[in-house]
């Protein structure tokens, strides 16, 4: 059995969301494990809400930031101090099924080529009902793939990861996890359970769905970057990372279509095609830069395909299909 870090930022949280997400973590069937909360921000009450979690149980470690640093720089300092061999990572406000720390712990002990395993999801809304399940790609080309296609493939706070020297990238604002996956998908074998072993609240006011517009066009850029980089075969982005110049400013175009954009995704998880597709139409005409992105990101990946010969990365290294 491996050791393990749970790592978790919290900005002003409420007392309430920190009670189901703590909760679910103490209560893992595995039990061996350091809980690692980095408060990011200046408020005394936060800090009185952790230290009160601190003294009912000695797995939970505190780092204290005095004022907000950023989630990159939080879970960095967090990645620092961790001494487990592997990382869990959770969100203020989800929660982990009882055994899901077990079945993920249990998949790196019997392949030691495996280096990031997340989960399917159950999604609800912020009063915690249900908005059904996210099916995840299980097997390592099928995640691939959905790299290879600018699709994140994991859940931020379903994963466990082998840890490394590797850290999140501040140039990958707002889809830190996205580019810490491109380059962690050339160290070895990527997996995913697909049972709903975590339970993800969907925020309209969280970063996913405020800065939506923003992360589209990070996400393009750090896409092309990582081909480009696969296309030249130079492989010193595994460690350094991604360096891209992030889009950091909502111009009045994306906070229009944010709130659409969050509108047409609550729509399908609802099942409402109609009105889903009717309120991606609506983003797409405020925002067409959108469809500039898409453009972009085939563009790369044509060129990337053109110049591999139709390869693709398995197993950590270049394969033909």
């Amino acid at each position: 059995m491996q050791t393990l870090s749970i790592i978790m930022s919290a900005f002003k949280p409420s007392a309430s969301d920190l009670d189901v997400t703590i909760r679910s973590v103490l209560n893992q069937t595995l039990t061996d494990f350091e809980f690692i909360i980095i408060k990011d921000d200046e408020l005394s009450e936060t800090l009185r809400l952790l230290k009160s979690w601190e003294q009912i149980d000695s797995r939970i470690k505190i780092i204290d930031n005095k004022a907000n640093i950023g989630l990159i720089a939080s879970l960095n300092k967090g990645l620092d101090s961790a001494v487990g061999s592997l990382i869990a990572r959770i969100d203020v406000g989800d929660w982990w099924e009882a055994d899901k720390l077990h079945q993920q712990s249990q998949l790196f002990d019997a392949d030691s080529e495996l280096y990031v395993c997340g989960t399917a999801l159950e999604l609800v809304d912020e009063k915690h009902n249900p908005l059904g399940y996210y099916t995840v790609p299980q097997s390592h080309n099928k995640i691939v793939s959905w790299i290879m296609n600018a699709k994140n493939p994991f859940a931020h706070p379903s994963i466990m990861f082998r840890k490394s020297t590797l850290r999140y990238n501040p140039y990958a604002l707002y889809c830190e996890d996205f580019e810490l996956w491109c380059r962690y998908s050339m160290l070895g074998k990527l997996a995913n359970i697909n049972e709903p072993l975590t339970h993800y609240v969907i925020n309209t006011t969280s970063i996913t769905n405020t800065k939506r517009s923003l992360i589209i066009e990070n996400v393009t850029k750090i896409y092309c970057t990582f081909l480009n980089a696969l296309r030249n075969n130079d492989l010193t982005f595994i460690q350094n990372g991604l360096n891209i110049t992030p889009v950091s400013t909502l111009s009045f175009s994306h906070i229009l279509s944010n709130q659409w954009y969050s509108k047409a995704i609550l729509a399908s998880f609802k099942h409402q095609k109609f009105k889903s597709n009717l309120y991606f139409l609506v983003v797409i005409l405020l925002n067409p830069s959108l469809i500039w992105n898409k453009l972009k990101r085939i563009y790369c990946k044509i060129s990337l395909f053109h110049h591999q010969g139709h390869k693709t990365i398995v197993g950590g290294k270049f394969a033909r299909k």
